[in-house]
């Protein structure tokens, strides 16, 4: 797979995600979604999360198949933190090193 074509899945999963997101949704901490996404740490549970359902994918179905499924899936939450986490703006001056 060419690198065009891993953005073009991820591109694909956060059009997805972006379908079932519901920014002023209130949640049980009386924060909307996209309040909640501003810090990055419900964004690194998530990835926690995605990395484990990779695993388990990989060891209960024995194929890279399905643990690429959720691969893409991690790479599109990464993409999703970047753009809603508070300060990820800073990494277009700053860089990343």
């Amino acid at each position: 797979m060419k690198r065009s074509d891993a953005f073009s899945l991820i591109e694909t999963e956060r059009a997805y995600q972006d379908s079932t997101y519901s920014p002023n949704e209130t949640l049980s901490s009386g924060q909307t979604r996209a309040q909640r996404d501003l810090d990055v740490t419900s964004h690194l549970t998530l990835l926690d999360i995605y990395v484990d359902k990779a695993k388990n994918a990989w060891n209960v179905k024995g194929d890279n198949i399905p643990a690429l499924q959720q691969i893409a899936k991690i790479g599109a939450i990464a993409v999703r933190a970047l753009e809603r986490a508070g300060g990820s703006d800073t990494l277009l001056t700053k860089g990343l090193r």
